[in-house]
C-alpha cells in the first residue's frame, strides 16, 4: 500500500493557527494550546494509509465537494485525496453552526 503525502491547506493552517491562539488566550498556556495542536496534526497521521478512513462530509457533498472528516476532540478536520496525497482542507470546532462549514469551504484560499 503506497503511503499518500499529508499536505494542510492554508485555510487549514491558518484555521490551527486560530485555534492555538483560543486555546492558549483561553488557558493562559502556550504550552497546552501547543499540546493541543500537536495532538490536532498527529489525528491525521493515520489517512497517509487509510485515505477513506474517515466519514464522508454530507454538507459539502451537497456542494460538489468529495470531502471527508475525521473528529478529534472538538475539532470536525476535513479533508479531500488522490492518489498521492491527502489535502487537509478545514479545522472546524463541532459546536459552530454545521452549516457554516459550506460558507467556508467555498471562500477558502
Amino acid at each position: 500500500m503506497k503511503k499518500r503525502e499529508i499536505v494542510w491547506t492554508h485555510f487549514a493552517a491558518k484555521c490551527l493557527n486560530e485555534i492555538h491562539k483560543y486555546i492558549s488566550e483561553e488557558t493562559k498556556s502556550e504550552a497546552i494550546a501547543n499540546k493541543y495542536c500537536i495532538k490536532l496534526l498527529n489525528s491525521v497521521e493515520h489517512l497517509s494509509l487509510q485515505a477513506n478512513a474517515g466519514t464522508i462530509e454530507p454538507l459539502l457533498k451537497k456542494i460538489h465537494q468529495n470531502s471527508r472528516f475525521i473528529i478529534e476532540g472538538n475539532y470536525k478536520i476535513i479533508y479531500q485525496y488522490d492518489d498521492e496525497t491527502i489535502f487537509i482542507t478545514d479545522v472546524f470546532h463541532t459546536k459552530q453552526n454545521p452549516k457554516k462549514i459550506i460558507t467556508r469551504n467555498r471562500k477558502r484560499d
